[in-house]
């Protein structure tokens, strides 16, 4: 290789030397030299230093990482230009330098550089092009060296995919090797053993077959474990590959789960063994908790308990701190420390267990940890309430008012650190049981929390904040309403004091959370804090104003969220009179913040990417924009360039190995292996500002419509590539949510761009939809896609779009009921239990979302293309079937219905030629044990009768006297039955109304006591879709002075006419003229809008009114009605006529 070298390797030696100096300014002029050399000529440099053993073994080993990293990052630059005759005496040098490296550690990284190399060796189906180095691994395993038997395990580990994408046929000799090198006698062979094992169990996660074959490896890998921790107790990392295996294939423990449960158990319980090792012994158990929790419950049954206890007391370890009373900065949770790891796990282990048995535990100790003079026993019984609430919920939420009798005694702890944890206690309580907790023992929490408000330790004073936060957050507002005017006193009282005691002595945190607290008040109060507006708004002005210095760019962010939040809750009316020193504060901000924007030639620069107050400014200008709608408009163009600068803004992510991680901040980075010495890391920080942004876009979007028009193109361009970026839920999200506002947006007022937006939304929005892992999400792209298709209209999905969409759904459909019966084989598990049943129907309820929102892409091109649809649906009607099927579950049955009820509205008369794979199911549904089934049925005939042909005449006539039934039954107007009634009411409205004829086979040929009839079935007012429908025939009655329905000629029936009206507007069953939005078209008569610019029949309340007011002119006649109202009735009438 040396006819590759452009520099000396004497001179290269200098330069490996130079970057190992202690000096910073000679490290750094070897590093730019190093990074002015080639990628192949640095290779080939590496190369030969790696494996020249005339070198001190440090810069060796530094070659070898330097090689490894660039194999890494740029392999496609250093390896993939070189000649194929290069490459071959490379990879060969590789593999012989693994061989005849006499130090083990030097062999150990040389194996890592062709590891690395190797991955690049992989075609797109997954075979290895480098054909020497699996056999290679063979080799190395077979020989009589120790040192090469740990190197052919370690390779193995390293790239798992070396045996191909199926490597059943290699399982005999795969499972022989390793199970000899978990036996060997050598432990750094059995640990590199292990790590294999782990490493092709994950790779082949999915292969269940795979798992099977090699679960004879179990227990010899369990006593490798036990072993190992006898040989070299401080050793972790079995137990690390321990903790893979548990996440990704727990089914492979599962045989021998209670002697793995029962192994790390007793590590955890061993002081003799250091905190991380036992630390990690407790990960195993709560990761095979989370994954196969019923084989826990089952296998570990008589370990739960003792766990727990194991946990209370770990959470005790706390040592005195004698300046923890004095702080002025929040408690920093170590997350190393016996307690905290302790209590995290609590949390986890309760979550996944959702075991009486934990909570028995819990009940049992606690109380007794509470009274105990120890303060580090209170602390931890307290920790331990808010560690259990999210996972023993249901069983807890009856055991509220003796937790809470226990817990607020504590809030007055001689112990501040016991205050501290009782205030958390209330406050995750809160989170966790609101509004329930709130509403039944107020009395006792909100006084308390006032009390804890003026304590003398700031760390005290201001969790008490916080927890006044969380209730405010899940409280009733009737309940804080009782309070507000002492809180509102207590909170302006600790402000005003924390504000001097800032300025005077610099202390900030609990002023900080005083303000996340005043804005928490404010929000859950609503209007109801406009009276204290101008108490606290001059002094969170004077903050923004004033706290300018950079230490306090948090207090600046958190006071302009108070104020954005107070203003929200106040209304446009109180904020307008405040307006122009707001927005001006506002804009200052924006624009320049001190000294900091000093230099800084554009708006898109003003704030650094670590400023707090990014988040906080961007998400205030939201609050104010919902408040003041399009009046907004004028401040976007200072509002948007930071919000797209930080919606734009590139996730960092680095690629480590592990020595690498370990240096990271877990606060700020999130770490996740993605492979043996493989990591990846993400700053965490700046996706959470990225996806507030995103967030804030759709809000702009959203509120202002055709105003945001002339960003629509560039905010497009900015959020589709997020549809599909896997790092953060919630930014794919936002991305989703836009899309169909930039659609409307555009399409109305840049007409000559939407054709090619849509093109670009389509494909992203398929190829999202068709790739996205969460269950969750895929739902939202599927509404996004609907509601796109919606706005845009006719015109825009042609035969390749349906196409794609048919293809899409169609997978969805076999998707939905594969999980199904997947659902179906997991009920008959052996570890099958009520617990595992909640799961089970968790994962039913994300599928049925996702069928929900199948069914909105459905009825969008349904009600956009009516019968150009009808061959797509067609294409999906076997699956629709399946669902009308009488064994499916209740779900699939309802939404079929929906399905079917889209096809009869938009199909018309060409849907009648599918009616007998629709016409039974529905004649079965409709007398249905499950409400909203029956419902769905029903309101699919009523739509036969508006939108079908003549031909479903007969179908109608069979119906009638079952719809009648429903109604007329004495159950119907029950509270679960009252909808199926309404709904039944109005199908035969419809009928009588558009099919008439239906009727006299039926033996209702009588339309006058039809009529009459009719009229005693009202109101109805639960369905805002039928109550148009309903009472539109009314009006249309009434209008034309039917005798049937105004009860003869002496108009008996007004009486009942006006309860009728007087009920649906009290319950606000119909909707004003100014209140309307567009909706589906009805009939001439039912509920009108504005068409093609001129005006169309009035809406149905205006009608109502009408109709009031005619009644209105006999006095007499109008009294005798009115005096049969309620009182809420009556003040309805009255302010309808005014």
């Amino acid at each position: 290789l040396s006819s590759l070298y452009k520099m000396d390797v004497a001179t290269f030696k200098n330069l490996l030397e130079r970057l190992q100096s202690v000096d910073h300014g000679t490290r750094t002029e070897a590093e730019s030299a190093l990074g002015n050399i080639s990628p192949t000529e640095r290779l080939s440099l590496f190369l030969q230093s790696m494996t020249d053993s005339s070198l001190v073994t440090s810069a060796r080993t530094l070659a070898a990482v330097l090689c490894r990293r660039l194999l890494m990052n740029d392999c496609e630059e250093a390896f993939g230009p070189l000649p194929e005759d290069t490459k071959n005496q490379i990879r060969q040098q590789l593999l012989v330098a693994i061989v005849n490296e006499p130090v083990n550690l030097m062999r150990r990284k040389i194996a890592d550089v062709a590891a690395e190399l190797v991955r690049e060796h992989f075609d797109d189906d997954g075979v290895c092009q480098w054909r020497e180095f699996q056999p290679f691994i063979f080799e190395c395993f077979k020989s009589p060296e120790p040192g090469l038997r740990e190197i052919g395990c370690h390779l193995f580990a390293i790239v798992p995919a070396i045996f191909g994408p199926d490597p059943k046929k290699l399982l005999t000799d795969i499972g022989h090797m390793l199970g000899q090198a978990l036996q060997d006698a050598d432990p750094k062979v059995r640990e590199a053993g292990f790590r294999a094992l782990s490493a092709f169990l994950v790779h082949n996660a999915s292969e269940n077959s795979i798992q099977v074959s090699l679960r004879d490896l179990v227990q010899p890998a369990l006593m490798a474990i036990a072993a190992n921790l006898e040989s070299d107790s401080e050793d972790d990392t079995m137990l690390k590959c321990l903790v893979e295996m548990a996440e990704s294939t727990p089914k492979f423990i599962r045989p021998y789960l209670q002697v793995t449960l029962e192994l790390c158990y007793k590590v955890l319980c061993n002081a003799d063994l250091s905190d991380p090792i036992r630390h990690i012994a407790l990960e195993v158990i709560i990761t095979l908790a989370e994954n196969i929790p019923s084989g826990v419950r089952k296998a570990g049954k008589e370990m739960i308990r003792p766990l727990v206890r194991t946990l209370l007391q770990m959470m005790t370890e706390l040592e005195d701190d004698p300046d923890w009373a004095t702080a002025d900065t929040p408690e920093e949770d170590e997350e190393d420390s016996n307690a905290i790891t302790a209590e995290m796990a609590l949390d986890r282990f309760a979550c996944a267990m959702v075991s009486q048995v934990v909570l028995d535990e819990i009940t049992q100790t606690v109380p007794i940890m509470l009274e105990d003079p120890d303060w580090r026993k209170r602390h931890a019984g307290l920790m331990a309430v808010s560690a259990c609430g999210e996972g023993c919920h249901k069983q807890m939420e009856g055991m509220l008012g003796s937790i809470i009798q226990a817990v607020i005694p504590r809030m007055a702890d001689p112990e501040p650190r016991v205050r501290y944890a009782a205030c958390n206690a209330i406050g995750q309580m809160a989170a966790d049981f609101g509004p329930k907790l709130q509403k039944n023992y107020h009395s006792a929490i909100i006084p308390a929390i006032m009390h804890v408000l003026d304590d003398k330790v700031p760390r005290v004073q201001a969790n008490a904040g916080a927890a006044l936060v969380n209730c405010c957050e899940t409280s009733m507002k009737s309940v804080l309403l009782t309070y507000l005017d002492d809180l509102v006193n207590k909170l302006q009282e600790v402000m005003t004091a924390k504000f001097h005691e800032m300025v005077e002595k610099g202390h900030k945190l609990v002023l900080l959370q005083t303000v996340t607290s005043i804005a928490a008040v404010a929000d859950a109060s609503g209007e109801n804090f406009a009276p204290y507006y101008d108490r606290f708004m001059p002094g969170l002005k004077y903050i923004m104003e004033n706290a300018i210095h950079p230490d306090l760019r948090l207090l600046r962010g958190k006071t302009i969220e108070c104020i954005s939040l107070i203003v929200l809750a106040v209304g446009k009316e109180k904020f307008m009179q405040d307006a122009n020193s707001i927005m001006t504060l506002f804009m200052k901000t924006q624009t320049a913040i001190g000294g900091e924007s000093a230099g800084k030639g554009s708006n898109e620069d003003q704030f650094d990417d670590d400023d707090p107050q990014v988040n906080y400014i961007i998400t205030a200008w939201a609050r104010i924009c919902k408040l003041m709608g399009r009046s907004f408009e004028p401040f976007l163009p200072t509002v948007m360039p930071q919000v797209l600068k930080t919606a734009r803004m590139a996730p960092k992510v680095c690629v480590l190995d592990d020595e690498e991680a370990e240096s990271f901040d877990p606060e700020s980075w999130q770490i996740l292996s993605i492979g043996e010495d493989q990591n990846c890391a993400i700053r965490t920080s700046i996706l959470e500002d990225k996806a507030t942004a995103c967030q804030m876009l759709v809000c702009y979007a959203r509120e202002l419509k055709d105003s945001f028009a002339p960003y629509c193109e560039e905010v497009l361009n900015t959020m589709l590539p997020l549809l599909s970026l896997c790092l953060n839920d919630e930014i794919r999200s936002a991305a989703a949510e836009i899309m169909p506002y930039l659609m409307a947006s555009m399409k109305k007022s840049r007409p000559d761009l939407i054709a090619g937006a849509w093109d670009k939304v389509f494909s992203k929005l398929i190829e999202a939809i068709s790739t996205e892992p969460e269950r969750e999400i895929v739902a939202e792209l599927l509404e996004s896609l609907a509601g796109c298709i919606e706005n845009l209209g006719v015109g825009y999905l042609n035969f390749e779009r349906m196409t794609e969409i048919h293809r899409l759904l169609d997978r969805f459909f076999h998707e939905h009921f594969e999980k199904d019966e997947e659902r179906a084989a997991k009920r008959q598990d052996e570890d099958y239990d009520e617990q595992e049943e909640e799961r089970i129907l968790n994962e039913k309820d994300e599928d049925e979302y996702v069928l929900s929102k199948m069914c909105e892409v459905m009825r969008a091109i349904f009600s956009t293309y009516k019968t150009e649809a009808l061959p797509l649906f067609q294409q999906l009607m076997v699956h629709v079937v399946k669902l009308l099927e009488p064994n499916r579950p209740w779900s699939d049955l309802e939404w079929g219905l929906c399905f079917i009820a889209d096809l009869i509205e938009c199909g018309g008369p060409q849907s009648f030629a599918m009616k007998d794979f629709f016409i039974p199911a529905i004649a079965r549904a409709i007398m249905h044990r499950q409400n909203s089934i029956r419902q769905t049925a029903i309101f699919s005939i009523g739509v036969m009768a508006m939108f079908g042909c003549e031909n479903y005449v007969p179908t109608l006539t069979d119906f009638v006297p079952p719809l009648i039934q429903i109604i007329e039954s004495p159950e119907s107007s029950s509270d679960e039955n009252n909808m199926c009634r309404e709904n039944a009411v109005a199908s035969m409205t419809k009928i009588m109304k558009y099919r008439p004829e239906a009727l006299a086979p039926a033996g209702l040929g009588d339309m006058d006591s039809l009529i009459a009839r009719w009229v005693t079935w009202l109101p109805i007012w639960e369905d805002d879709e039928e109550t148009v429908h309903v009472y539109g025939y009314l009006c249309d009655l009434v209008e034309a002075n039917n005798p049937a329905v105004l009860g003869g000629p002496s108009n008996t029936n007004l009486p009942r006419i006006v309860a009728a009206i007087a009920r649906v507007f009290s319950e606000k069953g119909l909707s004003k003229s100014n209140e309307e939005e567009e909706g589906a078209g009805v009939a001439a008569g039912d509920q009108q809008h504005t068409v093609n610019g001129s005006k169309s029949a009035p809406v149905v309340y205006d009608r109502c009114v009408a109709i009031l007011r005619l009644i209105q002119g006999n006095s007499s006649v109008f009294e005798a009605c009115m005096s049969q109202l309620s009182e809420k009735e009556r003040q309805t009438i009255v302010a309808s006529l005014s």
